[in-house]
């Protein structure tokens, strides 16, 4: 499925790689893998795909003497949920996963799940129902806060604008308890329509996120959210169309726009933090759509290199797709390809980040299609 996705800067070097990519799981047909999978403390690897067995489902590899095994863990449907676009997060003290659907549940909107490792099964409880009136169709990977274990997202629709709303779920004597903490506008100066996971900002209650065509904070005060636009794409030289972000200890914030740039093809940018709560917005590389990569989809640092690690949805020796890195050198970055994917056993058409191994380094993420049954893959790359 050939899928085109939904600032100036220097040109910056792409570099051959000299790595290696080995298909851990194929999926069965029509599975479609969207989601970037997680993995816990003993390196088994988590993951959700929107279609498989019908309604979506939540899946675990786990190796075993050099073999991967995958178990699906939870086959969702009705009120358990439908339609998993984003991966799971999980809390590697307990096991528990949590996610979100983007369809199901008591009204049809979606759901928040946590699924938890009991005996030798799994049991889900579900954390919340969207009514339309507090959300509806999650996209968005959850933020679990480290401080407090509050889980916070985001819807990309519902509400009484149909702009979608941020939300916070927290728990007290296991016990969840569901809040909107704010009602995007749209309108131009304000968000609508959120899409990406949120990320911490640069001080403290504030949180970072964007919609397909804006960058945006919110921030705590006395209890009150309220939300400031900190970048507008335009589409031109400095991108459109916001995938993916993630941030560093410093609050920096990294992120992949999957069209516009000096070329066309998306760009991967970075939001500096300034006086006053203030960013600055740089396109730091620029695809230019060949084997490079095109529609950049993900985007992850790894804190412990500095390195940017990503996937393109097109592009590469066949334009089904990338796995990238990018290296900070001084001011400026060089691009490495990975693996170029061939469309074949080794998967097509990634749509999300890959996640890095605390301990080998190693990647890991799905794709969409190719696949010995074209059904998509769960990959691994070792640098």
């Amino acid at each position: 499925m050939a899928v085109a996705l939904l600032a100036t800067a220097a040109l910056f070097g792409t570099a051959a790689g000299a790595s290696t990519e080995k298909v851990l799981y194929s999926f069965p047909p029509n599975s479609f893998a969207t989601g970037r999978p997680d993995q816990d403390s003993k390196g088994a690897v988590y993951g959700t795909a929107y279609e498989m067995d019908g309604y979506g489902a939540i899946f675990r590899l786990k190796e075993k003497n050099g073999s991967w095994r995958e178990k699906t863990l939870l086959d969702l449907g009705g009120s358990r949920g439908e339609a998993p676009w984003a991966g799971p997060l999980i809390d590697r003290s307990t096991g528990i996963l949590y996610g979100t659907t983007t369809q199901g549940g008591a009204s049809g909107y979606g759901t928040v799940y946590a699924l938890a490792p009991v005996d030798r099964g799994w049991t889900e409880t579900l954390l919340h129902s969207f009514s339309d009136s507090d959300g509806a169709h999650p996209y968005g990977v959850l933020l679990k806060e480290k401080a407090t274990g509050n889980l916070y997202g985001t819807t990309n629709y519902g509400s009484t604008n149909n702009c979608g709303t941020a939300f916070q779920l927290s728990q007290v004597n296991g016990n969840w308890t569901f809040s909107t903490i704010y009602n995007f506008q749209g309108g131009g100066s304000d968000a609508c329509n959120p899409w990406t996971q949120l990320k911490p900002g640069s001080k403290a209650g504030t949180l970072i996120g964007a919609s397909t065509g804006q960058v945006f904070q919110l921030k705590e005060t006395q209890g009150v959210w309220s939300d400031s636009i900190v970048y507008s794409l335009t589409g031109g030289t400095d991108g459109g169309n916001v995938w993916d972000l993630d941030a560093s200890s410093d609050g920096s914030i990294y992120g992949v726009a999957n069209i516009g740039g000096q070329y066309g093809d998306g760009v991967v940018f970075k939001l500096t933090p300034t006086l006053k709560n203030k960013y600055a917005y740089s396109v730091i590389y620029n695809f230019r759509g060949g084997s490079d990569g095109q529609y950049p989809t993900g985007i992850n640092l790894d804190a412990a290199s500095g390195n940017l690690y990503g996937a393109t949805s097109n592009g590469g020796s066949a334009n089904v797709g990338t796995v990238f890195r990018l290296a900070p050198s001084g001011n400026s970055w060089t691009e490495t390809v990975l693996h170029s994917f061939t469309g074949g056993s080794d998967g097509a058409y990634p749509y999300s980040r890959p996640i890095v191994d605390r301990t080998t380094g190693a990647l890991y993420g799905t794709t969409t299609s190719g696949g010995a049954n074209n059904g998509g893959t769960v990959y691994m790359v070792q640098p």
